[in-house]
């Protein structure tokens, strides 16, 4: 299997697709960002750009022989010093993310998103204000166990 060919993998790469395709931030898998952009990474938080969004996976439930699982996603995001500007990427994300259905990323379906939890992280060393949104993918994922 080639890097980024695995589930997981395109799950995140179909989310961040989908969140620069609604213009919340700009996606690119190098990570590579001008300082006046949003930029999407998974996993790591660099130092720049000041405006983040990183998006980070972790399971949460399956039933043993089906294909249905519900799939979390950590979505990290960093703003400027001025508080507004973290919420109002938590509030662009929420808007496009949360109750979702029908959805097709990188072929996976995605039956339905929704937010299962929010914390305030408060300022960084450098003062930039930070916020964790978690949310649940209830998704498709066949396996040669599981069928659909």
């Amino acid at each position: 299997m080639a890097t980024g060919d695995g589930w997981t993998s395109r799950l995140l790469t179909g989310l961040a697709e989908h969140i620069a395709a609604a213009g919340i931030a700009a996606w690119r898998p190098t990570g590579s960002y001008q300082a006046t952009e949003v930029g999407i990474i998974i996993r790591g938080i660099p130092p720049n750009p000041d405006r983040l969004i990183t998006l980070a996976p972790y399971p949460v439930a399956s039933t043993p022989g089906e294909a249905d699982v519900t799939q979390g996603v950590q979505i990290r995001l960093r703003g400027t010093q001025d508080p507004r500007v973290v919420e109002d990427l938590g509030d662009g994300l929420f808007d496009l993310l949360d109750s979702a259905t029908g959805l097709t990323w990188s072929g996976i379906p995605i039956v339905q998103v929704y937010r299962q939890s929010y914390a305030a992280l408060g300022a960084d060393s450098n003062g930039r204000w930070e916020a964790s949104h978690n949310y649940y993918f209830e998704a498709m994922r066949p396996t040669q166990h599981r069928t659909i």
